[in-house]
């Protein structure tokens, strides 16, 4: 497993999987995706500007609802980093595949995070597993992070 640890913000992720990052300082956020060998993706976004999580989480289903006919949507509580986040689990056909996408937000100290990861189910059945433990192994740093004055 590599390691990410940028931004206030550390995770894992397998050592084959391909990592990126855009920094977008006019918006305020920050987003690192890392891809799979597959259709399966991970993707953290680092909002600094305030935005309620529940508004958050509803534009991001928007975003799915207004691009698919049909989709089956699950409400979902969980923890990640220590915080509890609201969520949703997606299920969608895209390019005649059902493909899931799995969506959580929750407030830290120094940002509001939104996160997605997501693949097709044959994809999932081998990787649904390393998507949860990068999720997992997330920490968001506070206000005492060496770097803090750096990002905001």
């Amino acid at each position: 497993m590599k390691l990410f640890d940028e931004y206030g913000i550390s995770f894992e992720y397998p050592n084959d999987w391909e990592l990126s990052k855009e920094v977008d300082e006019t918006n305020g956020e920050i987003q690192i995706s890392v891809n799979g060998p597959d259709s399966s993706f991970w993707m953290i976004s680092l909002f600094f500007a305030e935005i309620p999580e529940e508004e958050l989480l509803k534009l991001s289903l928007k975003v799915f609802q207004d691009e698919y006919d049909e989709l089956d949507v699950y409400e979902v509580k969980a923890q990640l980093a220590g915080k509890k986040c609201l969520g949703y689990d997606i299920e969608f056909v895209c390019s005649e595949l059902i493909n899931s996408a799995y969506q959580r937000v929750f407030k830290a100290e120094l940002f509001t995070v939104f996160i997605l990861y997501q693949g097709n189910d044959l994809d999932l059945k081998t990787t649904l597993k390393d998507l949860e433990a990068i999720s997992k192994s997330l920490d968001c740093f506070g206000s005492d992070f060496e770097g803090y004055l750096n990002i905001v």
